[in-house]
């Protein structure tokens, strides 16, 4: 049982790296008319692991013949186990039972990691430098990654193939004159989306670390040193370490507004907010919060602008500018007429506002199929030009980039398919109740509405939406419902949350009732980390209205319960309970 718990906590250490590689390198197992078969590492990871904690459950149930996790009973296991039953049943009605039963699948695969970390592998005891190991391989990961974005977006401008670079149709310099690069995940979308995490994280540890002096006391890195009275954990780091911090901070930071991602973009400006709003009220502001990610966001615009100075097109460093503002700000913040060149782009703008754009938001969003489709115009051109005719070459001829500002399509397209999938929920009573099944809003749209929705591979790129498209009015209730048991279980009577383990508490004092409470329930509010863990969620919730999907954001699901483990104020004294806590 030892090895194997150390083969866990060894995944959970490579849980942050690992989630970096979302869709490269992937395994295609082909597909069919409404979806393709892939595996991704996070997948395979997932599935190791939850096969090695079912395993050391089963163990630990043999040595003591009756398991008590602490934190939670058997009835709040049961109630938070509710949706994905739901879920499960929903394949039975749904318009698409093979991407349904998948889809149920890693559902289930989620859940039973989440409560692997929170409340099985714990019981093994916590390993000494669990700390710093995971924020280690947060930060280590996050910046080697970050490295390899600009390595991408430098091989892309100097003409290496896409198969090469990893990098995704619409993530080109051709698209908007400068790259933006998508890592190794399917999109800019994704890798943004992935940086969240990383990035706030480092930016928690600047405001809640304290700076002891040039030299540790101890060869250890940051460590965690009391809890203020505010119940905010303090860290202590030297100058350097420090220093460090605030380099990995800004260069995670910066990474983030490179990918070009408004989605994550706007996510992180999210939460930014709350966690200033927060920092304020505990007494922990630091000018950090707003000085790294204003100076990233400068620096961002003078890489965009680098990269279309010296790229193969004709932008120049301030209309790139100009066009990533004005992209940024939905068209609000135009300073392209102020650019040099940009009075063709200005009228060409104008002149072309309100057409539509094939596959435009998923360009934008840089799956777009356009940039393929211009760059194949280009094949067929040389291929059927006679040889007599000297073609022009990009460092002969400056390229022309494809898109010259903000471009309206991309919204737009998200919005009708938001709307679409409201329509075919509305469209009879079953739908509205119980939804088109888990899987099925792509096919339940293309066959109500095929003019508009043109293929069953389609999806909702908004979650909510897509959730209350195949779940209906009961699926919405039932994740409202274990929101508020996660996050507001005062809200309910000890008795119908916890059953017959409530007797058990009342027979304690009050005061270990709180202590309980405080140090093992994932609703509390009295986490040390509550000032990260709150902006990061908020941050999650924002993103998952700009896509939808599950194998491609693992993220979202994973990183807050292992942040929550590994950040308590009292690691070992709040997982070391004896057999008979509850």
């Amino acid at each position: 049982m030892k090895i194997l718990a150390k083969i866990l906590w060894g995944l959970v250490y490579a849980l942050p790296a690992v989630l970096f590689f979302s869709y490269y390198p992937i395994i295609s197992l082909g597909g069919n008319s409404s979806m393709n078969f892939e595996l991704s590492l996070p997948l395979i990871w997932l599935v190791f692991f939850d096969l090695g904690s079912l395993v050391l459950l089963i163990l630990l149930w043999r040595q003591v013949r009756r398991i008590e996790l602490p934190g939670i009973s058997d009835r709040r296991f049961f109630l938070l186990a509710l949706l994905p039953l739901y879920l499960t049943l929903s394949i039975f009605w749904s318009e698409n039972p093979l991407r349904g039963i998948l889809t149920a699948g890693v559902v289930w695969l989620i859940f039973v990691a989440i409560f692997a970390i929170l409340y099985i592998l714990p019981q093994t005891g916590t390993p000494q430098r669990l700390r710093c190991s995971v924020l280690g391989s947060l930060s280590i990961s996050g910046v080697l990654v970050g490295i390899w974005c600009f390595i991408q977006s430098i091989l892309d401008t100097l003409g290496w193939p896409r198969e090469n670079t990893l990098m995704c149709a619409g993530c080109s310099y051709r698209s908007f004159g400068f790259p933006h690069p998508s890592g190794f995940a399917i999109e800019p979308q994704f890798m943004g989306n992935l940086l969240l995490a990383p990035t706030l994280t480092a930016l928690y540890l600047l405001i809640s670390t304290k700076v002891i002096g040039k030299k540790p006391n101890k060869p250890s890195s940051t460590q965690l040193v009391k809890c203020k009275n505010n119940g905010i954990a303090e860290y202590k780091a030297t100058s350097w370490q420090y220093t460090g911090l605030c380099i990995v901070a800004g260069f995670l930071s910066l990474t983030l507004f490179f990918t070009f991602s408004r989605g994550a973009i706007y996510a992180y400006g999210v939460a930014l907010i709350v966690m200033m709003i927060m920092a304020l009220r505990r007494r922990l502001f630091r000018w950090a919060l707003i000085t790294v990610p204003v100076i990233s966001f400068i620096l961002s615009l003078v890489v965009q602008g680098t990269f279309a100075e010296f790229g193969p097109t004709s932008e120049s460093f301030g209309s790139a500018v100009s066009k990533s503002l004005h992209q940024l700000s939905l068209g609000i913040i135009d300073l392209r007429s102020l650019s040099e060149d940009t009075t063709k782009s200005v009228e060409n703008s104008s002149t072309n506002c309100g057409k539509d754009v094939e596959n435009t938001a998923n360009a934008v969003d840089n799956s777009c199929e356009s940039v393929d489709k211009n760059v194949d115009k280009m094949q067929d051109l040389v291929e059927n030009t006679p040889e007599t005719v000297e073609i022009p070459t990009p460092k002969e001829t400056d390229e022309e980039a494809i898109f010259e500002g903000y471009v309206p399509e991309s919204t737009n397209i998200r919005l009708s398919l938001n709307k679409t999938a409201v329509k075919t929920w509305w469209q009879n009573p079953k739908n509205f109740l119980i939804g088109v099944g888990l899987g099925g809003a792509g096919t339940a749209m293309h066959n109500a509405f095929p003019d508009e929705v043109t293929s069953p591979k389609e999806i909702v790129q908004n979650e909510p939406f897509s959730l209350l498209l195949e779940t209906g009015l009961i699926g919405i209730v039932l994740v409202i419902f274990e929101l508020l048991i996660i996050f507001f279980p005062k809200l309910f009577p000890g008795r119908f949350l916890d059953g017959r383990s409530y007797k058990v508490m009342w027979q304690r004092t009050q005061l270990e009732q709180q202590k309980q409470r405080r140090g093992s329930s994932l609703g509390s509010w009295q986490h040390s980390a509550v000032v990260l863990l709150l902006p990061l969620l908020i941050a999650y919730f924002v993103t998952l209205n700009f896509f939808s999907g599950l194998p491609n954001a693992l993220q979202i699901y994973l990183m807050p319960p292992l942040l929550y483990l590994i950040l308590q104020k009292n690691l070992k004294k709040a997982l070391l309970f004896s057999q008979n806590a509850l």
